[in-house]
């Protein structure tokens, strides 16, 4: 017997292979896209940039790939958009008709559409992870709890005119918020590679709209309470309603734009202030224990595996069901139940380090998403705990199944194993566990795990010693 058949779908989702799921032709899209997020000004740049002149020239053909994608993007969007609509007005249809076979048929076009959106979404996640060099601790500050994206064909349609205007600069480039995965600030992000600036714009229907948003932003900015009285003095319900509006939008925008840039202050999630601890040290990346498993296949190996820290298990494949039936048996052998991911599930987790935003090569990330290659991942949580543990005893353990209950549900993410998270030993009594972002930095960015444990030391011993934590 095949031993893959004894395996349910849970444990074969890992194994998945994403374009399986995707038309042809909207995998040879992406696959473009991919390239003009991720190389179109590198190819355009053969020799090093010696001069600040280069350097200029190089910002401004990146920019003109990334624009470019953004258009093909929008108008891709706006086709699955219109399209899952009708496919919702069918299964609405079907089901009224009690057409069970259509009302199936409806459902999958929805999911395929849905999927096509994820990865759109994804790839232009691409440029905001290089606008923010890929750090996690800004990039959280633009998500806001409970936000919601407002992707439609209307809104894209609204905010793209506007970043093309910007997007005349050959130096700043304008990224539609709703397009994005994870962005819940404005409606525009507006980053200028020759100041460094970076600012977020709200768009507004209307002369009342504007009128009343320019109030609010000059009220804010000014901090005049004069100016603001006098100005909002004959606002009726409606016009206060929309002016408190607007002022908490430009409020929260200014908050978190000076927490990335001043490396602190008010996290408005959370209410609570926040330091972002510049890094000195590079980070520690195992991608090229990747690229060294995928370079050994070839037409007679189909496989090639490694250990990262003792804890990082890496399979890369040339075939599913090599992948699907060795990985788990290695994973069988060394009794790890820790979950299993496939490095294409970052389309899925709009937290984690996009594929193309990764230090992979461009051939191994087209060979991912076309499906042709597998990589899985594994962070086997217990053996972690032993490293941390030999690194300072008792940092990590597993949490109680009550405590992780309780904590669960106030955390964005989690990292655990078999219902139980990870707890970090801080010496005082307040319950403190590893969350899910230390997973996606280690999976998705493949930053050493151990380097990771060596900041969060580092971390806990300057508050120990009074340092700002």
């Amino acid at each position: 017997m095949n031993p893959a058949a004894k395996l349910t779908a849970q444990d074969l989702r890992p194994f998945a292979r994403l374009a399986k799921y995707l038309p042809d032709s909207f995998v040879k899209e992406a696959v473009e896209l991919l390239f003009l997020v991720r190389e179109y000004g590198i190819s355009k740049n053969a020799a090093p940039l010696a001069t600040s002149g280069e350097y200029l020239d190089f910002v401004a053909q990146t920019h003109d790939g990334w624009k470019t994608a953004q258009r093909r993007i929008a108008a891709l969007m706006t086709t699955a958009l219109t399209k899952r609509a009708e496919e919702k007005a069918a299964r609405k249809d079907c089901r009224r008709r009690r057409d069970k076979p259509g009302e199936d048929a409806a459902k999958r076009a929805i999911w395929q559409f849905d999927l096509e959106l994820k990865v759109l979404q994804r790839t232009l996640d691409v440029i905001l992870w290089t606008i923010f060099s890929g750090d996690h601790s800004s990039l959280r500050r633009l998500f806001v709890v409970g936000g919601k994206h407002n992707l439609s064909v209307q809104n894209i349609a609204d905010a793209l005119p506007t970043a093309e205007q910007f997007n005349e600069d050959p130096y700043t480039v304008a990224l539609c918020t709703d397009m994005l995965s994870s962005v819940h600030v404005g409606d525009l992000l507006v980053a200028n590679r020759r100041t460094g600036d970076i600012a977020f714009v709200e768009l507004k229907a209307g002369d009342k709209n504007y009128g009343i948003s320019k109030i609010a932003e000059v009220a804010v900015l000014s901090g005049c309470g004069s100016f603001e009285h006098i100005m909002t003095a004959n606002f009726d319900e409606t016009d206060a309603k929309q002016y408190e509006r607007a002022k908490r939008q430009i409020e929260r925008n200014r908050t978190i734009l000076s927490t990335i840039k001043n490396e602190g202050g008010r996290d408005p999630n959370i209410g609570a202030q926040v330091t972002i601890n510049a890094v000195e040290d590079p980070p520690e990346l195992w991608c090229s224990e990747i690229m060294s498993c995928y370079e050994q296949l070839d037409d007679s190996k189909s496989w090639a595996i490694a250990t990262v820290d003792k804890c990082v298990h890496v399979g890369v494949y040339s075939e599913q069901n090599i992948a699907i039936v060795g990985f788990k048996s290695w994973m069988d052998e060394l009794k790890c139940d820790s979950p299993i991911y496939n490095l294409a599930d970052s389309f899925y987790i709009p937290s984690s380090r996009p594929l193309g935003a990764t230090f992979l090569s461009l051939e191994l990330q087209t060979k991912v998403l076309r499906g042709e290659t597998l990589i899985i991942i594994c962070l086997d949580i217990l053996r972690l705990i032993e490293m941390a543990n030999q690194m300072r005893p008792g940092l990590l353990s597993l949490g109680s199944r009550a405590d992780s209950a309780k904590t669960r549900g106030f955390r964005m993410q989690t990292l655990e194993l078999n219902g139980r998270l990870i707890k970090i030993s801080t010496g005082g009594d307040q319950l403190e566990f590893l969350g899910g972002g230390f997973r996606d930095r280690v999976v998705f960015d493949q930053q050493s795990p151990s380097q990771l444990i060596r900041y969060h030391i580092g971390s806990l011993d300057l508050e120990s010693s009074g340092g700002n934590g």
